[in-house]
């Protein structure tokens, strides 16, 4: 990889989402190869090395399955980013068993989507990552102004203290993804120890009231690892 230009492969057949989501990645920057079938997908990631792979799981002649359980024969680190209008715990159980790291219902947001594909870039390019968590982030109803400190609904904004803008910013640019508590702490408050931690369930706790305003978002603690802004699209704001 580049150092400022991540490199995708996007395997999905719908003619026009293939092509949009191509352009929308690329004015993020990243470079994209773009295929419709398993088959030619396959044969374009033995040719070439890749960052992250995104993969519709319904494709014709190979499947999107199919295709992940090729690629991991020889292939374990790359992360990939299955794609489905299948929200059913057995289609993603399916998915993630076929050695994929993750997994986005459609529809989906382009906002969501950078943000999966930020989460699974920071953990297999940490230190390309470190420095682009992004400054405007949306979920739910919210609108995240980091760099002001505003947390934003169509209708108010609430000011937000330097250290709840921190961990908010964590958070939401991992959205629907754990954030362990060490790395809150060691990247907001500087170090990790008990009086700390307790400081940060503060912190949280403040986060959380001010979340309140839109009902499909909530911070989930996720015990003995940390925590999870999690947006739930069938809950009515």
């Amino acid at each position: 990889m580049s150092e400022k230009t991540p490199t995708v492969l996007l395997v999905e057949d719908d003619l026009q989402l293939g092509p949009m989501l191509k352009d929308s990645l690329e004015l993020k920057n990243y470079r994209v190869d773009l295929e419709t079938r398993g088959e030619r997908a396959l044969l374009l990631f033995q040719a070439a090395k890749y960052d992250i792979i995104l993969v519709d799981v319904v494709l014709p002649g190979m499947n999107g399955l199919d295709l992940t359980k090729e690629i991991r024969k020889s292939d374990h680190i790359t992360p990939i980013l299955f794609m489905s209008a299948k929200d059913d715990d057995k289609d993603m159980i399916r998915a993630y068993c076929s050695g994929g790291d993750d997994y986005i219902v459609k529809p989906f947001s382009t906002t969501e989507l950078f943000l999966r594909i930020y989460a699974l870039l920071k953990r297999t390019k940490p230190t390309f990552m470190e420095d682009e968590l992004p400054e405007m982030i949306k979920f739910g109803n919210f609108t995240f102004d980091y760099p002001n400190r505003m947390l934003c609904t169509p209708t108010d904004q609430t000011n937000l203290t330097r250290k709840e803008a921190g961990v908010l910013r964590l958070l939401a640019a991992n959205l629907n993804s754990v954030v362990k508590r060490e790395k809150v702490l060691t990247d907001v408050w500087g170090e990790n120890d008990y009086f700390m931690g307790r400081s940060m369930d503060v912190y949280i706790a403040r986060l959380r009231k001010k979340l309140k305003k839109d009902k499909s978002v909530s911070i989930v603690n996720v015990h003995r690892m940390g925590f999870k802004l999690e947006v739930n699209s069938s809950v009515a704001s």
